[in-house]
């Protein structure tokens, strides 16, 4: 920005103040109206309400909503004829839902996958004892686990048999045969 440099003479300093009759000529009066009506009227509640002019000849209308109809609390015998006549048997049949069945290969490798029975057999294995919903839940697993290894035919001991040769050779007792011992 350019500088401006100050003058001794300034302009008006603020508003020149007007004399009293200009000022009232200046005024603009604003618009008597009617006011608005806020609220109900003036007066006691306990009044008798004022007679309202009521647009339909029924006289006085009843404030409550809904249907005037008169509703019978008790069964006729006509309705009762129409009750038994119908066959008030349920359509349908409940049932509860059934998990979709899984082959036993599938379960087996669903369980041998599953992350919370892994970390619940660290737990064991480091000597943990499980509690509650957990002991629960591990017991179900491993018995079923068992129950779907033994239904499958893959015992885990054929097959540490078969892949250690040696394991028949230790379970041997040698010294029986070599030294005669009984």
């Amino acid at each position: 920005m350019t500088r401006i440099k100050k003058t001794r003479t300034s302009g008006q300093i603020g508003v020149r103040h007007k004399p009293a009759t200009e000022a009232r000529q200046d005024r603009t009066r604003t618009p008597e109206t009617k006011k608005k009506g806020s609220g109900l009227k003036s007066g006691s509640r306990h009044s008798p309400p004022a007679e309202q002019k009521t647009s339909s000849g029924s006289g006085k209308k009843d404030p409550r909503h809904g249907s005037k109809t008169p509703i019978a609390l008790v069964i006729t015998a006509a309705e009762q004829k129409v009750i038994d006549s119908k066959n008030l048997q349920p359509v349908a049949q409940l049932s509860k839902a059934k998990q979709p069945t899984l082959s036993p290969e599938q379960e087996l490798a669903q369980i041998e996958n599953d992350a919370t029975l892994a970390a619940l057999l660290d737990r064991v294995d480091q000597g943990e004892i499980l509690k509650g919903k957990e002991a629960k839940y591990f017991n179900a697993k491993t018995a079923r686990h068992a129950e779907l290894v033994e239904l499958l035919g893959l015992d885990s001991e054929e097959e540490d048999e078969e892949l250690d040769p040696l394991a028949k050779l230790e379970q041997t007792d040698w010294r029986k045969e070599i030294l005669g011992e009984d």
